[in-house]
């Protein structure tokens, strides 16, 4: 494929779509769009959609679970399919969508990349892979606010794979407590194995870069940011323009109130330590004194980071 493609995967909530969505504005012969073949609110964006990718992919194999990047990835990490076939099903479902951009250079950002952000690079070579982690404690509150019936049976119930699980996934710490944990303990296994993928990715090489959600966000500083743009500009393949008042853009793209941590209960504290810990110490998270403190309340021994 002539294009040279980026990919921009996260667990959602996390800023994703911002840059999906403007950084042709920014980035010279490119074409950038955030969850292109996923259903929009918009009528006319939706009926686009269908239009470019089919009744069938849009609609009906959707609800069979058949056609999606949701599919794939569940699949693939689910053992189902193997590195090849998500390879096979990753390129016949893009092939077509890439090859009607005229632009050279073409950014996708989608909350499922990261169920196969591993393997992108073998079905697309030369690509490049943008991921984004947030503090696990800000992720679940983050998700909690937005989407409370995420681990609801009414929401899983539309699709025929249900929810991605412990048990799928080969994760036997926390297959057999599955069943017992609440949305809020859901959730922080949500952060763990969307983090545990991106962080594989991350270490595969210099094709994935993973930056935190915080520093781009960071109203003091635009330094990731303008390192996130020119990474998905290959780096002066591509001529990005000045940055200053997307950056400013970027700084306010966030906001609203949070439930702060320090409310947790000892058990939601355990808990998160449990299945998040060292993945967030990866990342340079919950290093605050406060944390500790928390942590130590909690009857759990800090770990260095």
């Amino acid at each position: 494929m002539s294009k040279d493609l980026v990919f921009i995967a996260s667990g959602g909530r996390t800023g994703t779509t911002f840059f999906g969505e403007r950084l042709e504005e920014v980035v010279a012969d490119c074409h950038s769009e955030h969850e292109p073949d996923v259903l929009a609110r918009n009528w006319e964006k939706a009926t686009a959609r269908i239009k470019k990718f089919g009744v069938w992919h849009m609609v009906f194999g959707r609800i069979l679970g058949i056609s999606g990047l949701r599919v794939i990835g569940h699949n693939y990490l689910a053992g189902k399919i193997d590195d090849e076939e998500c390879i096979k099903r990753l390129r016949e479902q893009r092939a077509d969508y890439f090859g009607q951009i005229d632009k050279s250079l073409i950014v996708e950002s989608s909350w499922r990349y990261w169920m196969m952000a591993p393997v992108l690079p073998q079905a697309f070579p030369g690509c490049r892979i943008i991921g984004v982690v947030r503090d696990a404690r800000d992720w679940i509150e983050s998700w909690s606010r937005y989407m409370p019936q995420r681990h609801r049976k009414s929401v899983t119930g539309w699709f025929p794979q249900g929810p991605l699980t412990p048990a799928q996934v080969g994760d036997t710490e926390w297959a057999d407590q599955w069943d017992n944990l609440d949305p809020f303990g859901r959730l922080a296994w949500d952060w763990r194995i969307i983090t545990r993928e991106l962080a594989r990715a991350d270490a595969s090489g210099d094709h994935v870069r993973v930056f935190k959600f915080e520093e781009l966000f960071d109203p003091d500083s635009s330094d990731r940011v303008e390192e996130l743009i020119h990474f998905a500009a290959f780096d002066g393949k591509y001529g990005v323009t000045h940055l200053a008042g997307f950056t400013q853009r970027v700084r306010t793209a966030s906001s609203g109130p949070r439930i702060k941590w320090q409310s947790w209960t000892p058990e939601q504290v355990r808990l998160v330590d449990a299945m998040c810990g060292d993945l967030m110490r990866q990342y340079g998270y919950g290093n605050e004194p406060e944390w500790l403190a928390k942590l130590e309340e909690a009857g759990v021994t800090a770990k260095a980071a």
